[in-house]
């Protein structure tokens, strides 16, 4: 696949990966650019799929695509883009999870990015999780999680 840069729809050149993983992380993550972003997320250069993988304006289809892309580098951006942990049901997280040691340790990093009511599961199998780093960085979010709770009570009247 073949990038190219036009000038007036008269000139072109030719883009090379680099260039154009740079291009793209340039450009606004926004809804004007989504089919841009979509046509390069099945680039033979996984440079410019990583690029693409962070961005959130894509539909799910192709956001779950690249979570199975086969360069870790490019599953890990997708653990790494907010929108998709909110997008994502949780059996494609733990496939995720499951997938790679640093995917894992991306989604423990991101967890406030998991929606509240979809959370806890993630978090039980990160805990489980083989790698110690990844248990830990878990554990970390669960106890700064825990000590915005205690910090700001609820308050209740009482009614007698």
């Amino acid at each position: 696949m073949k990038i190219t840069l036009s000038i007036n729809s008269k000139e072109s050149i030719e883009i090379g990966h680099s260039d154009s993983a740079f291009i793209i992380g340039c450009l606004p993550d926004d809804l004007p650019h989504a089919i841009f972003f979509a046509k390069l997320a099945t680039h033979p250069a996984s440079e410019v799929r990583s690029a693409v993988a962070a961005m959130s304006f894509m539909d799910t289809d192709m956001l779950e695509q690249l979570a199975r892309d086969t360069s870790i580098e490019v599953v890990r951006q997708v653990a790494n883009n907010k929108r998709v942990l909110r997008m994502f049901k949780n059996s494609m997280l733990l496939e995720m999870i499951a997938r790679d040691v640093s995917v894992a340790a991306e989604i423990a990093e991101n967890l406030s990015g998991v929606l509240d009511e979809m959370r806890e599961e993630i978090i039980q199998a990160l805990l489980q999780h083989a790698d110690p780093k990844v248990v830990e960085t878990t554990e970390s979010f669960v106890r700064r999680t825990e000590e915005i709770w205690e910090d700001d009570p609820i308050e209740v009247d009482d009614p007698d």
